[in-house]
């Protein structure tokens, strides 16, 4: 078996950064495959749902191969053959997080889910692979597909208008962002509109998107809802939303999401896109970023804009968060044998492989919280949710505090890799 995962890695590894051309296998379009992932907090089950064709493909021509190895699980498409690697990406879910959860150890639980690939010319092979504990991928789902079946849903949308908020070229070598809003009625779309720039400003605030600018294009899609605000379950506020947003995810009051993906997934394909972010009419503190699945913000909270940006730490480039939340031994979430895959955060098991080479021989490792080592880079206690055991960077930085609105080296390095990638 160890054999078996061994060649697995190096079969990946070895294509890892081997680019295809793009027009050797694919259309200037999308395929997105939508699916139901479920289990519990030990088995998982994936269970095909459909295919559609959808009009634009925003995403790199040139960098089709994942190069970060970031997320929960990966899709990797093949050949007809399975042998030659054609496309992948890293992504994560709400089921992952699920799983982490009290409800899990009782009962199982399904999330639709829906990802996207470039529409292939010929047949394909698409395995999705999901990572365990130990940092081990394992295919939990594999299906053939034939581009020209007519089961593939070829559905127009021409219900709602787009807006181009930030044109800065071909979509192809840009980060495209798309904004949809949730809880905005139909005569508040000019709030939307207003908001959305306001947004776009908070995001050239920070560095390295201050200095990309002109790597960046934004989209905004005016999907109206029929009610105002969102779902707040513990004031029993319930809205007749668009997106179906509500906070208390998981029983965290904070946590803002939505499990209508297939909503999601339709509006956005309104426009090319890399990256979704979804802004909800709300004066309620809150938010929610999954990698390269969703952004969500509250658009009036006076910690919005930080959030804003903050959320899009978590979409974009995968970064973990650096604050404790309640879990007080790291072994409640990781297992400690493994260095955890995040890149922001260590439990010193292989810290060679995360910022160790640029901590200064001066700085001790583990850092002391205090004053004098504030501004140094090192490995500071707490972080990835939990007080000990799990280590961050710096004291402070936009994934651990509002306080603070710039990422840390780390952070920073991280975020530019990922955007230069998109938009080469």
């Amino acid at each position: 078996m160890k054999s078996l995962i061994f060649f697995s890695f190096i079969f990946f590894g070895i294509n890892l950064y081997a680019q295809v051309n793009f027009d050797d296998f694919f259309f200037d379009k999308s395929m997105r495959l939508d699916y139901t992932i479920g289990g519990t907090g030990n088995e998982t089950t994936v269970y095909f749902n459909k295919l559609k064709e959808e009009p634009f493909w925003g995403g790199s021509k040139k960098n089709l191969i994942d190069k970060f190895n970031f997320g929960y699980y990966r899709i990797l498409v093949f050949d007809s053959a399975g042998t030659k690697l054609i496309y992948s990406r890293g992504f994560s879910d709400l089921y992952v997080e699920w799983k982490d959860t009290e409800e899990a150890k009782q009962t199982s639980r399904s999330f639709y889910e829906s990802v996207q690939i470039p529409f292939p010319k010929n047949d394909i092979v698409i395995k999705i692979e999901m990572r365990d504990k130990q940092n081990v991928f394992n295919t939990v789902f594999e299906i053939p597909i034939n581009p020209g079946s007519v089961s593939i849903i070829k559905d127009k949308q021409t219900k709602y208008k787009i807006q181009k908020l930030q044109n800065n070229g071909d979509s192809h070598n840009k980060l495209d962002i798309v904004i949809i809003p949730d809880g905005y009625t139909e005569s508040e779309l000019e709030k939307f509109h207003a908001d959305c720039n306001r947004f776009i400003s908070y995001f050239f605030e920070v560095e390295p998107f201050k200095t990309y600018r002109n790597n960046v294009n934004f989209w905004a899609v005016d999907a109206f809802s029929e009610e105002s605000g969102t779902d707040i379950p513990t004031q029993n506020i319930w809205k007749n939303t668009v997106l179906n947003t509500h906070f208390n995810t998981f029983g965290h009051e904070r946590y803002l999401t939505t499990q209508d993906i297939e909503t999601v997934r339709n509006l956005a394909a309104y426009v090319p896109y890399d990256q979704i972010y979804i802004l909800v009419n709300t004066e309620k503190y809150g938010g929610g970023g999954i990698y390269n699945c969703y952004n969500l913000c509250s658009a009036d909270n006076e910690y919005s804009g930080r959030v804003f940006t903050h959320e899009f730490g978590h979409a974009f480039a995968a970064l973990a968060d650096e604050y404790e939340y309640g879990y007080g031994k790291a072994e409640d979430l990781y297992d400690m044998s493994v260095e955890p895959w995040q890149v922001n955060i260590t439990n010193l098991v292989d810290f060679d492989s995360k910022w160790k080479k640029s901590v200064d021989k001066n700085t001790p490792v583990p850092t002391p919280d205090t004053p004098k080592f504030a501004e140094k880079l090192g490995a500071f206690e707490g972080a990835g949710y939990v007080k000990k055991g799990i280590y961050r960077p710096m004291h402070d930085c936009k994934m651990r505090s509002n306080s603070n609105d710039k990422f840390c080296p780390v952070c920073y390095k991280t975020v530019l890799e990922m955007l230069l990638f998109y938009s080469e």
